[in-house]
């Protein structure tokens, strides 16, 4: 874990779970964050594996959304027949569940596994990424402790990226446009094809559209549930950076994107019909 980005309060509570593991552990934040990574590398001090060796580990299990999309009831029968299957080793914990974007199970899965959180079989980890805690049942949240994913600041961020032979221009302006998220300042600087590279091209194109046209483009956004969810964090830091300088009618625009932005995420993170969210929200440009 030493060798990861992170603030040091999430540091601190990250080993603090690492010295006493509970059995189930939300890592919360946006997408971008870096939790994928968090929860992998977390998950290998506390089963005692080499560094980036989870995903060979043959007791560990990743639960990723069908299609970036939903996590059905079929991922709970898949961890309950992952949990059927005996571990030879003796250590103290020996197995290892990951579920991505837990934010995305239906209510038929998350209530499938409510008895799996209650009595995780001994020896099992089970680490769950969500980008809103309020989009799990509260009976899920109640069966979990939470770490909430805390911004570094922007100087050791961009040190960190300088380090990895990144220019600093080009950091700082990832950084900014990711407003201070690791996962999307390194996906801007490395990885355009990346689900976060994606959503902030569609703020650009949303930002940059007549209205008519804003009202065609979240036909096709509406449709993919989490790209919309990124979308909206996107637009949220494009208008916290702009507020910084912008004034007059600039910053009354950028001040009125922000919080259309803020109620369309919440509204996303309680299940809100993405089409009905989406269109409130590009009618306040």
């Amino acid at each position: 874990m030493k060798d990861l980005l992170t603030h040091p309060i999430t540091d601190q509570q990250l080993q603090g779970f690492i010295a006493e593991p509970g059995q189930v552990l939300l890592l919360v934040g946006p997408t971008g964050t870096g939790k994928r990574t968090l929860a992998e590398r977390l998950a290998e001090d506390i089963l005692e594996l080499p560094s980036n060796s989870f995903s060979s580990y043959e007791h560990a299990l990743v639960i990723r959304p069908v299609d970036a999309k939903s996590i059905g009831i079929e991922a709970a029968r898949q961890i309950e027949q992952f949990l059927r299957l005996r571990v030879p080793s003796q250590k103290k914990y020996n197995r290892a569940i990951i579920i991505e974007n837990g934010h995305l199970m239906t209510i038929e899965a998350q209530n499938a596994l409510l008895k799996t959180l209650e009595e995780p079989p001994t020896g099992t980890i089970i680490i769950i990424t969500v980008a809103h805690r309020l989009a799990l049942l509260p009976t899920v949240r109640s069966r979990t402790q939470a770490i909430n994913i805390h911004h570094p600041k922007r100087e050791i961020v961009e040190d960190f990226f300088a380090k990895q032979g990144h220019d600093k221009q080009a950091t700082s302006r990832a950084y900014a446009l990711s407003g201070g998220l690791v996962g999307l300042t390194y996906a801007l600087l490395e990885d355009q094809t990346h689900p976060l590279a994606l959503a902030t091209e569609q703020a650009k194109k949303l930002l940059s559209q007549p209205v008519y046209e804003r009202l065609i483009s979240i036909d096709s956004l509406a449709k993919d549930k989490d790209l919309a969810i990124d979308t909206v964090d996107v637009l949220q830091r494009m208008a916290r950076l702009s507020l910084q300088t912008a004034s007059g009618q600039t910053a009354r625009k950028w001040q009125a994107i922000l919080e259309a932005s803020y109620y369309a995420a919440e509204a996303l993170a309680a299940n809100g019909q993405p089409k009905l969210v989406l269109t409130k929200l590009v009618l306040q440009f």
